[in-house]
């Protein structure tokens, strides 16, 4: 694996994260609320399952992705509940702003362990990073291909996270409480 394909997979798990999506609000919210650390840990936590169905689905080809079908519904009602709770929690929320709220260490861990799950839930991205992949010709065979390949598409969604997360931290001064209260309402 050389360097042009390294950067290749980097660049695509860059892209990759930029799809808003409930694991997108759940990260961005995080940062608007408990501030730019928070917003980081959420997105790696969201990073760090797009890389694993990436590798899964580049190793597998199609094995994995027809292994999982006949689970397709069971895996979409799952997520599905998961994502009416999560929008329930959102909807009845009161943040306040402008403070940044205090986040602990347990909270953080919540954040990077919410949106993982999340990003989990949905195994239909394996086929996904299958058919992406194999269009642009990366092959990935050894354990140590699949240990660079899985850094190199963690690191580019990590680097997303970053970027997008200090953008906010610099928008962010603008919002105020009813705005926020918006946006909640939103996600």
């Amino acid at each position: 694996m050389n360097i042009a394909t390294l950067a290749t997979i980097f660049a695509a798990g860059f892209v990759i994260m930029t799809p808003v999506g409930p694991v997108s609000t759940i990260c961005i919210r995080r940062a608007l609320i408990y501030g730019r650390r928070a917003g980081i840990i959420a997105g790696a936590g969201d990073a760090v399952a797009v890389a694993a169905y990436a590798t899964i689905g580049v190793a597998s080809g199609t094995l994995l992705p027809r292994m999982f079908a006949p689970f397709a519904t069971l895996w979409h009602l799952g997520a599905t509940a998961v994502l009416i709770i999560v929008a329930i929690l959102f909807w009845r929320a009161r943040p306040a702003l402008p403070a940044i709220a205090a986040q602990t260490r347990a909270g953080l861990v919540r954040g990077f362990g919410m949106t993982l799950a999340i990003a989990l839930a949905n195994p239909a991205d394996i086929v996904l990073f299958a058919a992406l992949f194999t269009g642009l010709g990366i092959v990935v065979q050894t354990p140590l291909q699949h240990a660079l390949f899985y850094a190199a598409i963690c690191a580019g969604g990590c680097a997303y996270w970053v970027a997008l997360i200090l953008f906010l931290d610099r928008w962010r001064a603008g919002l105020t409480s009813a705005r926020m209260h918006l946006l909640n309402r939103a996600c």
